[in-house]
């Protein structure tokens, strides 16, 4: 989408107006901040988008070993791998090679191979937390840029979720709120909740407007229990009554009043949503048993298949998957997860085709880091650079977009020697490619992604 005139002199003015303000009281400065941030957030640029795209986030918290996940299938690369990783090396017999590429999937992935292999997956390499670009000369002599305290599993996740990390307690908001806080302008009810976790609430799904809304991954959307229209207990339809009656009263406090306000529209909101789910089809994919991130993705692509009546053409969704931080028993935890993943990725995939949807769905993970390439033991450590899986048929499947890092302990892509490898490209690009494909124009992406401007290339390439 191209940034016209009139877009670049509406953000000019109400920035330059947000700068004229600091004479005024602090409430009031309050104020007017606030009111800025909302003109802001919102791009009526969008408005007039007429398909239909969401956005799922697969988080894989705690650090996934990516080199385990994709590993070089040519024999000389695959014997030197082997002597690297020791214990932790998967035999080559058992790899599941993808079509067209030297490298292979772990065995517990022959879904996603699969769905490689029929250019309905790629992978985005080379991946990691990156402010600008950094070789290892810059990293050991300390001139570039970092992240703060790499390799921290809490300051990484921020940073992947915000691009940024928080100063003076004050948390940035995250590129997915960010970005639903200007695509909203495209729903037919932009001040409804279009970005749907299945985490609670997290960095990444923080914007400047409160769009974001949890959802349960086995029931989705649940009424306000405490003062829902119950016929039992014989006493919940009066205590009901009495509590609409109450927050009828015009009371002269304004906290009282905003409380109020809020609480019947999370109340018609949470109606609204209610309703619609059940006018959702019966999904007829079957998914596995005992698999909550399958259960959450189930209950994703329920919301998807209520988009037309729920008025939205853009749509983000946040799934949090733990249990990668693998110090030791890696080998055996590793295949579960990954069979985990696999399981639950593909029946979605499948039930977005049965659905209709599988152009206009586009599902990524994303992991603070990636792990050491060499072996601790019978585990990893933090790493740095990692490798994500990006799904859909907009996507150009069948490929791995990016240089892969050199597999070379003490080598030129090696920051401290252990296999901490630097990665080659940065979480500000690997969002903005996402972005680009849900139609955000050009400066929305920069206002977005902070770190942008510091890298030649603004799109990864793996999105049609």
């Amino acid at each position: 989408m191209k940034t016209t005139p009139s877009h670049n002199n509406r953000r000019a003015f109400l920035k330059s107006l947000a700068f004229g303000i600091g004479a005024s009281s602090m409430m009031a400065t309050q104020g007017k901040l606030n009111l800025i941030q909302s003109a802001m957030a919102q791009s009526s640029d969008y408005a007039g988008l007429s398909d239909h795209k969401s956005l799922v986030c697969i988080f894989l918290a705690g650090g996934n070993d990516a080199f385990n996940m994709l590993v070089p299938y040519q024999q000389n690369a695959y014997n030197q791998y082997k002597t690297t990783r020791n214990k932790i090396a998967l035999s080559r017999d058992s790899l599941l090679p993808l079509a067209g590429s030297d490298y292979a999937f772990h065995p517990s992935m022959a879904q996603l191979q699969g769905l490689y292999n029929s250019k309905k997956l790629a992978v985005s390499a080379n991946i990691g937390s990156l402010i600008e670009p950094t070789t290892r000369a810059n990293y050991q002599n300390k001139s570039s840029q970092l992240p703060a305290d790499l390799f921290s599993h809490s300051h990484q996740q921020e940073f992947l979720q915000a691009c940024s990390t928080a100063k003076s307690s004050i948390h940035p908001p995250g590129w997915g709120g960010r970005m639903m806080d200007m695509l909203a302008a495209a729903n037919d009810r932009p001040r409804d909740p279009a970005l749907f976790s299945f985490a609670g609430n997290s960095v990444w799904q923080r914007g400047l407007n409160p769009l974001d809304f949890a959802l349960n991954p086995y029931t989705g959307v649940e009424e306000i229990k405490a003062f829902a229209k119950d016929d039992w207990p014989r006493w919940k339809t009066s205590r009901t009554d009495a509590w609409h009656k109450i927050l009828k009263i015009n009371n002269p406090s304004l906290i009282q009043q905003h409380m109020t306000k809020s609480y019947l529209s999370a109340e018609e909101r949470v109606g609204l949503l209610v309703g619609k789910m059940t006018e959702a089809p019966e999904i007829t994919t079957v998914y596995p048993e005992g698999n909550d991130l399958a259960s959450a993705l189930k209950m994703t692509a329920k919301m998807i298949s209520i988009r037309e009546s729920l008025g939205m053409k853009r749509q983000i969704f946040f799934l949090k998957f733990g249990g990668w931080d693998q110090h030791a028993n890696q080998v055996n935890d590793h295949r579960v997860q990954l069979k985990v993943l696999n399981d639950a990725m593909a029946s979605f995939y499948k039930t977005t085709e049965e659905l209709g949807v599988a152009n206009s769905v586009t599902t990524f993970t994303a992991s603070e880091f990636g792990r050491s390439y060499s072996a601790n033991d019978d585990g990893t450590d933090h790493g740095w650079a990692t490798h994500n899986l990006v799904m859909g048929g907009a996507v150009k499947g069948g490929e791995i977009h990016g240089s892969m890092p050199e597999l070379i302990l003490d080598g030129k892509n090696d920051a401290r020697d252990n296999g901490r490898f630097i990665p080659q490209y940065g979480i500000d690009q690997y969002g903005a490619t996402l972005a680009q494909w849900m139609g955000m124009s050009v400066s929305d992406v920069d206002e977005i992604f902070p770190n942008l401007k510091n890298f030649d290339t603004k799109n990864l390439g793996f999105m049609t």
